[in-house]
């Protein structure tokens, strides 16, 4: 080889490791703003052979809150089909620089479409590429990555819903929270405007993908327990759930796909402020109603579709508020569009979902919950005698037996109290045992809101509880005056709920009227439980029918990339991917507009516990994909 020849091999390989390394450091600082750690570090090791990436989880969605807002553009795709593309994509990055270098913006204000793929790919891979080659990348990624964390574009005007009203509930930076927190709403709305004394209090955050004229309604139950721990500890853009020690970007937030109205009610719930005056659930949802009217107000909000969600005793609440809005009449400001409840207190839940249900759960878990033969053999016998065994033998049927009888004038939540027996049991074995979710062990965890089991409770270090911290209630609007808990009230007058329980008819209207509602429970839950969910629905007559016709069994597979602990198995050793997918996590059925969703290894609060299980259910609901 002549010396020519070895001179120019020589500078090719200079060029190309100088090249390589400054690409990959490029990659490494945009990656990490996104959260895709693993890919960066292998790349890195790859490369340079220095130490592992340092990946920061978090999205800086807009860098200057006057100049950031959402492309106008709809994403390409949704659901598994998607996340399938974007894996493909992403994995294929490995071995194709170019491809991925061309997937991710410079900066956290770059234009995210088509057109903008294209420019990236120019710049990213040089001109000596071909133009062919440029397009098809382009088009690859930006199919593959808009449809699940959208990207934000530069586009004049600011926020969304930022202006001279709206700016006075405007939050700008919360304590702790050391990241960008986006465009963020929350303050008191008077339910009456001509009476301020009476207020809900609310957090809003609009949606980090493409601008959607929908608002997506979360709901806590208790009753009196607080939607606060839906924005902070399930479904928000960040999180601070049990056993952290600050909050993080949470990448399956529900803010990904629309806009999010987290409200604290009825009055007497948290920061929800005044007289309590309800005696049913109609009056709260004329309360509800009432506030969001005023809320739409501020807000500038007109014919958004609506979909009203909740938890536990929510599974009242979004039936009824629901249906309130139906009675408006009013698609401009009231388009109800579809509801979903997690573990949700329909039917007779005291009875069917609490006692009924209780000893084949007990004698299906008691390895997790540890009860001796003898006193589970007591159970069993407190199961016959109180007749929860031939109800079930009865009832638990497909298609369904007939409308059940109501709960038998017994003292069932005395004597037949097997719910209360066997936690009492399972505590004195495991002094951390969680109803909530079944596989809490000790030490209790620490919980910036104070209720991690079925204790309140709080380390000392997170005392006082984060919505009852001064700077917090100042930076949130929130009223100082009040001592706020997780779960407070009452909330009903003699803290008695008159109305029928929703299967007897607001919801088998809320169906009717949308044919879009999912009911879903968890099966580590031991407060509200599966089968008596499901017993509930058996007892519910609805578009002319009673019950489910067949019995669910369609697996639930979640393909949902791991995008919260894929950075510590990588760490660990483990190959990327290893924990993708999920797999079979549940079952679901549909019949007749209304989905059941049963969710494997979750318990009560379902998007804090299976957050990639509760990000597809709500693409479900709001019309992203057909099945679950």
């Amino acid at each position: 080889m002549s010396t020519k020849v070895l001179r120019i091999v020589a500078v090719f390989i200079v060029v190309l490791a100088f090249v390589l390394t400054v690409s990959a450091a490029r990659l490494e600082a945009v990656g990490r703003s996104k959260g895709y750690g693993p890919k960066l570090e292998k790349l890195r090791k790859r490369v340079t052979e220095n130490a592992k990436a340092k990946p920061r989880p978090v999205v800086e969605r807009a860098a200057a809150a006057t100049t950031a807002s959402t492309s106008n553009s709809s994403p390409s795709c949704g659901g598994n089909n998607c996340v399938n593309a974007f894996n493909k994509q992403f994995t294929a990055s490995l071995d194709n620089l170019e491809s991925f270098c061309s997937s991710w913006t410079a900066a956290p204000t770059a234009v995210f479409s088509s057109t903008g793929t294209a420019t990236w790919a120019a710049n990213c891979v040089g001109t000596s590429t071909a133009a062919s080659v440029q397009s098809a990348v382009a088009s690859k990624v930006s199919s593959a990555c808009s449809c699940f964390v959208p990207e934000p574009t530069s586009t004049p005007g600011g926020f969304r819903f930022l202006n001279k009203n709206t700016e006075p509930y405007q939050v700008k930076s919360l304590p702790l929270v050391d990241f960008d927190i986006g465009e963020m709403y929350s303050g008191n709305i008077p339910i009456d405007t001509n009476d301020p004394s009476r207020a809900l209090f609310f957090v809003f955050q609009p949606t980090d993908g493409p601008p959607v004229d929908e608002i997506t309604i979360w709901l806590n139950g208790g009753p009196g327990c607080s939607s606060l721990e839906g924005f902070f500890q399930e479904n928000g853009r960040f999180i601070w759930s049990w056993g952290q020690y600050n909050p993080t970007f949470n990448p399956y937030s529900w803010v990904n796909l629309t806009n999010v109205l987290w409200v604290e009610q009825p009055v007497g719930t948290g920061f929800a402020i005044g007289n309590v005056t309800a005696t049913s659930e109609e009056d709260i949802a004329q309360d509800f109603v009432n506030f969001f009217s005023n809320f739409q107000t501020i807000f500038g909000i007109s014919k958004f579709k609506i979909y009203v969600t909740g938890e536990s005793y929510a599974g009242r609440y979004v039936p009824y508020i629901s249906a309130a809005m139906l009675d408006k009449n009013d698609t401009e400001h009231f388009d109800l569009s579809g509801a979903l409840m997690y573990d949700p207190c329909i039917g007779s839940y005291s009875y069917v979902a609490e006692e009924v249900t209780a000893y084949p759960f007990v004698e299906a878990n008691n390895n997790m919950i540890g009860i001796n033969a003898s006193y589970l053999a007591t159970l069993k016998e407190l199961d016959e005698s109180c007749g929860f065994a031939d109800f079930r033998e009865k009832y638990y049927k497909f298609p369904a037996a007939g409308i059940q009888l109501p709960a038998p004038d017994i003292p069932y939540e005395g004597t037949c109290d097997i719910n209360t027996w066997a936690t009492n049991a399972a505590e004195k074995l495991n002094p951390c045992f969680n109803s909530y979710e079944l596989v809490t062990q000790c030490p209790i965890p620490s919980d910036p809101l104070g209720f991690p089991t079925n204790l309140a409770y709080s380390y000392p270090g997170l005392i006082p509880l984060y919505f009852d911290r001064a700077d917090v209630k100042a930076a949130m609007h929130a009223p100082t005056q009040v001592d706020w808990q997780e779960c407070s009230g009452p909330v009903f007058v003699n803290n008695v709920d008159t109305s029928l329980d929703p299967i007897q008819h607001v919801l088998p209207r809320v169906i009717e009227a949308t044919n879009r509602v999912l009911v879903s429970n968890a099966d580590l839950d031991f407060v509200i439980i599966t089968a008596g969910t499901l017993l509930s629905i058996q007892n519910m007559t609805w578009n002319g029918k009673l019950g489910f016709e067949k019995e669910p069994s369609t697996p639930t597979i979640i393909t949902l990339p791991d995008l919260q602990y894929e950075q510590t198995y990588v760490e660990n050793g483990f190959p990327f991917g290893f924990e993708d997918p999920q797999g079979t996590m549940g079952i679901n059925h549909y019949e007749r507009g209304l989905m059941w969703a049963e969710t494997y290894l979750s318990g009560h609060m379902q998007p804090q516990f299976q957050p990639r299980s509760s990000y597809r259910h709500l693409q479900w609901l709001l019309g992203h994909i057909q099945e679950l």
